[in-house]
């Protein structure tokens, strides 16, 4: 069955507060799987979560509608996320951007075919910078629009290319042992 959400928001404005449960039942494994990519911890996590779900209903009459409110939620997660993050000051790799790598080879080592590769590269994954991983899960894994990652991210469009094209080239960087881990 079909719920238009728009109009599910609009009962809860009118304090029908019970119709929220449908976001959290609808949304939540997303909004968990999207935040654990970037927490490590469970627990922390799951906490997140319920953070975002808190705030989402407390500013639920900001939703503009502008975006679907899936994506607007996922915005709040990742914010949330990647705040949690900061406070932590965790430690990511950063690479050194005037290493020229052709665009093919990096293509031929990220298509993870072997189960070596693909612990490569998942490996590789886990030392990205939270954003880093964030845009990759989101494109890759997700299969979410450049449109709907900017929105999310709160960057433009074309800074989600530029971003993805570097983050694959870090990968792969990573993948072949060329880079090492820096605060």
């Amino acid at each position: 069955m079909q719920v238009d959400e728009n109009m599910l928001i609009a009962r809860i404005l009118d304090g029908r507060v019970r119709d929220y449960g449908y976001f959290l039942e609808r949304y939540g494994d997303e909004v968990l799987a999207l935040v654990s990519r970037i927490v490590p911890r469970q627990a922390d996590a799951e906490d997140i979560v319920q953070d975002v779900f808190v705030k989402a209903y407390d500013k639920l009459a900001t939703f503009n509608r502008q975006a679907g409110f899936s994506t607007w939620l996922f915005r709040i997660a990742y914010n949330a996320a990647i705040s949690w993050t900061r406070k932590q000051k965790l430690s990511y790799v950063a690479i050194d951007e005037r290493v020229v790598v052709d665009d093919a080879v990096v293509d031929d080592a990220l298509s993870a075919d072997t189960e070596e590769r693909i612990e490569r590269l998942e490996a590789a994954i886990e030392k990205l910078k939270p954003d880093e991983k964030m845009l990759i899960t989101l494109f890759y894994f997700d299969d979410k629009r450049q449109s709907e990652i900017a929105y999310i991210m709160g960057i433009d469009e074309g800074n989600v290319s530029m971003k993805l094209h570097r983050i694959r080239k870090k990968l792969y960087l990573l993948m072949e042992g060329r880079i090492n881990e820096r605060r």
